[in-house]
């Protein structure tokens, strides 16, 4: 029979079936529903339940939700339809693992429920609690751990269109099995758009942004990274005073305090961390908790980029014990005193009450990679010979044995590997050159001349090899498929590169091109500002790839003018032009390079200038180089600017 053994009274029974579920335990509670552990009947799988039950609007008569009366059942049904609408987008999120995982919703008992993937571990204000009790308050490098996966796990969240609205210490949940820090509970999450009230969405005191308490201001990512900028706040403010967790203050005191010309009663980030954090991190945490959205980070992925930069600063001191894991992969203590710990160490794996849980195995597991990274085969064949001899490792092994296989039956069966500089011709006789993958080091060193500030060196993994024009897109082509020609130098003939073209120009021209040639397969589009580098510099790394008067048309040989495509020197993988003759449009708005390392980077998400590159017949030798990058804005068409495709299979 089911019993009622949980400490909320209008909880479902323990023992009370849901569908192919079983109900287990109570495991959290609050205004708006309970959250359940639960058992699959026939699978061997545990699940967390979450049932939407305000106990403001409605009571359990039995095991079925009833909403109160005729206003409270109104606000009920609307409630349960934005529960739904909330289910929806978060099942159908692309799925992270620092984000809790949404699989199913169904209606039963007059209500609804969402049922999420069980994570089992220690919240992070356990963690914190713990820590701080043994004297050990966090450093740098366990704020960084927690929160980069969990930010690059709520910048997707964001993009699917649904924010937190609750972001804290207890909502954070470290895992045990592998240590990695998991945003749960979307309990207050909701669809960002003004159809939902302020009123009813639930926030906790002193983790809630003004906007959120106050019927003023907008709500959008910038709310979340003031409950970010809070939760940080309080790994910092901890060490300060171990014998007192603090929280921080309400806004609303904040707010009021500012209207009365009095100081702010939240001691900032930088006052309680200094000399125990870098400076640049700790202003990052004030900037999140400025009371003004605008004036906040305003999304997760400009705090991850400002917290990358925090790890390029020097190794900071912290006067306290180091714990580190042994060769067997178990924590150990350091030695008592001071020790340097890189201002942005972020560990892979987690801790629990301060050790870390992560066998050597696990650690490197998550090190191997991507499965077509072209050095994978030697990795992962690497990893199997070091661990096949421990017994502990034998599942790990297995997975690694399972790639290593997969990736031989791939080389027979797959199609011939392609060489750099391979050719291919369209329908309409453009020339092509394939693109392989790899990886290279984007942007310029500090002493290159003609450097920009927004050229940081940063390594780039390119994914996947694609076709890119062996020549920038020709009048001549133009013409023959548009009907007209928009170029300034129209007397210098069909080979001499189409210029005057805006960015929506070329959008124009592809969308054609790929409708004429729907049939082939084949896509068209302006490279990304990486794949663009990467082509340059074809293996190289110097300020260009070749001397400049042979590879280049600029101001100093030009004759004030553009040149037929192809008459200068091509680069290793014989692209012609990728330095000088026209500018050429990229894909990518303009914005700051990340600090760390990227995959198949496509830049900002919006931005009021697009990329363009290479350099053209009328600039000096600073613009003509590998690295070089400006910005214009999308609609405006100048005589020195022009453009070259890729082809996408």
């Amino acid at each position: 029979m089911p019993s009622m053994d949980h400490g909320r009274r209008d909880a479902l029974p323990v023992g009370t079936v849901l569908r192919e579920f079983t109900i287990h335990a109570v495991i959290g509670h609050g205004g708006f529903g309970i959250v359940y552990r639960a058992g699959h009947n026939e699978l061997d799988l545990t699940v967390a339940i979450k049932e939407y039950l305000p106990v403001e609007l409605a009571v359990r008569e039995g095991t079925t939700v009833q909403p109160r009366g005729g206003t409270e059942r109104k606000d009920f049904e609307e409630g349960l339809r934005r529960f739904r609408d909330e289910a929806q987008a978060l099942i159908d999120f692309d799925s992270h693992p620092s984000i809790v995982s949404c699989r199913e919703f169904f209606r039963a008992h007059g209500t609804a429920y969402l049922v999420m993937a069980y994570e089992d571990g220690e919240s992070l204000a356990e963690v914190l609690a713990s820590r701080e009790a043994e004297g050990r308050p966090f450093t740098a490098a366990d704020l960084l751990g927690v929160m980069v996966p969990v930010l690059e796990g709520l910048e997707r969240v964001h993009a699917a269109g649904v924010l937190h609205r609750d972001i804290k210490p207890s909502n954070i949940l470290i895992r045990r099995r592998d240590g990695r820090p998991v945003l749960i509970d979307f309990g207050a999450a909701k669809q960002a758009t003004a159809r939902f009230s302020k009123s009813q969405a639930p926030y906790t005191e002193g983790y809630a942004a003004l906007e959120q308490v106050a019927d003023a201001g907008r709500l959008g990512a910038w709310t979340d990274m003031y409950g970010v900028g809070a939760m940080m706040w309080r790994m910092v403010a901890g060490g300060k005073r171990p014998w007192e967790p603090p929280h921080p203050v309400r806004v609303e005191q904040r707010s009021h305090a500012v209207v009365a010309g009095t100081e702010d009663p939240l001691p900032a980030a930088s006052e309680l961390g200094e000399g125990r954090f870098p400076t640049e991190l700790l202003e990052v945490i004030d900037r999140c908790l400025r009371l003004r959205e605008t004036e906040r980070m305003q999304g997760s992925r400009e705090l991850l980029d400002a917290l990358r930069e925090v790890s390029e600063s020097p190794p900071v001191e912290f006067p306290e014990t180091a714990w580190s894991l042994d060769e067997r992969g178990d924590a150990k203590r350091g030695e008592e005193g001071s020790h340097a710990v890189p201002a942005g160490a972020m560990p892979r794996k987690g801790w629990r009450r301060g050790r870390s849980i992560a066998q050597p195995w696990i650690r490197d597991w998550d090190a191997l990679g991507d499965i077509r990274d072209p050095g994978f085969a030697k990795t992962v064949q690497a990893y199997i010979e070091q661990y096949r001899q421990v017994p502990e490792a034998s599942v790990w092994v297995a997975k690694a044995e399972g790639l290593f296989a997969k990736l031989k039956e791939l080389e027979t069966a797959g199609p011939k590997r392609r060489e750099a500089g391979e050719s291919w011709m369209n329908s309409l006789g453009m020339e092509f050159v394939w693109i392989p993958a790899g990886r290279f080091l984007m942007g310029s060193p500090m002493d290159e001349e003609g450097r920009d500030r927004y050229e940081r060196q940063h390594q780039v993994w390119i994914s996947e090899g694609f076709w890119l024009g062996k020549y920038e897109v020709t009048q001549g082509e133009w013409e023959t498929f548009v009907g007209s020609n928009p170029s300034a130098y129209t007397d210098c003939g069909p080979r001499c590169p189409v210029e005057n073209v805006s960015w929506h120009d070329t959008q124009a021209f592809i969308r054609r091109l790929n409708k004429r040639e729907s049939g082939s397969g084949h896509v068209y589009r302006l490279p990304t500002e990486g794949e663009w580098e990467y082509a340059a510099r074809a293996g190289t790394s110097g300020i260009r790839y070749g001397e400049l008067d042979e590879i280049a048309w600029y101001s100093d040989n030009s004759g004030d003018r553009t040149h037929p495509v192809g008459q200068k020197r091509g680069n290793a993988w014989g692209l012609h032009d990728m330095l000088g003759n026209v500018w050429e449009w990229t894909g990518d708005w303009y914005g700051k390079y990340p600090s760390g390392s990227v995959r198949d980077p496509q830049g900002p998400r919006s931005g009021s200038y697009r990329v363009r590159r290479g350099g053209g017949w009328n600039g000096s030798a600073r613009y003509v180089r590998s690295a070089g990058r400006y910005n214009i804005a999308p609609g405006y068409p100048i005589n020195g600017i022009g453009f070259r495709l890729v082809r996408t299979e």
